[in-house]
């Protein structure tokens, strides 16, 4: 996948996550935001006497499992304030797009470009599996791609197993622009080779927020995943 489809999946996926959290859009499944934050009350509040039922607190945790129809291969969990999309065209191509809950107030447009933002973001596209394609091919390949553009800053990239199966991961930095991020960006992109199903998984977030709640947050996701029959 060359560096202006991916950047095009990028935006496109990240509109539609926009969209769906503020309007709903055609096949997107957007889930509501819960939240455990205390709302303060009003005049009209009611009263708790001690011997009604206290309110449900809702699950900080949503736990996404694939329908049957959507085909894909894995599950997981993933904080209930994020933003949630779901693409399923056919078989051959699925996008599940995962992001910080202030994609919500990004202005949306026609084309469904967002506004470009340093916003985090977890983007998983599923394709089908190529003959001789395995996780490091689908890594150098990028490295490849990548270091010819000096906007790609290669950091890292090593091997590691997820419910059994290999993956690869590349760690890279990518210098802002001006029609897309406005701060330098860290991205991690994890590619994964499931029921001859090619899994590519990009976290990416503002360097200057790592280590804050939505990395936080995505590790959670990350240690969640589980593959499915």
């Amino acid at each position: 996948m060359n560096r202006s489809h991916v950047i095009s999946l990028l935006f496109h996926v990240l509109g539609w996550t926009a969209t769906a959290a503020l309007v709903g859009c055609g096949s997107l499944a957007s889930t509501p935001a819960p939240t455990s934050q205390p709302q303060p009350p009003s005049a009209a509040s009611p009263v708790i006497n001690p011997t009604q039922p206290l309110p449900t607190t809702a699950l900080p945790f949503i736990h996404y499992s694939p329908s049957n129809e959507s085909k894909i291969h894995l599950e997981f969990d993933y904080p209930g304030s994020w933003t949630f999309s779901e693409d399923i065209q056919d078989a051959n191509f699925m996008v599940v797009g995962l992001g910080d809950p202030r994609f919500r107030a990004l202005p949306t447009s026609p084309d469904s470009h967002p506004t470009p933002n340093d916003f985090g973001s977890i983007i998983i596209w599923i394709t089908p599996g190529q003959p001789g394609q395995t996780p490091d091919t689908e890594l150098q390949a990028l490295k490849q791609n990548y270091s010819n553009d000096f906007r790609y800053i290669l950091s890292n990239d090593y091997k590691i197993m997820i419910d059994g199966y290999d993956a690869s991961v590349l760690e890279y930095k990518v210098e802002p622009a001006q029609d897309d991020y406005p701060s330098v960006m860290f991205n991690r992109r994890i590619f994964l080779l499931v029921k001859e199903q090619m899994y590519e998984i990009l976290f990416a977030l503002a360097e200057k927020d790592r280590g804050g709640e939505f990395e936080q947050g995505y590790e959670y996701f990350f240690k969640s995943i589980k593959v499915v029959p």
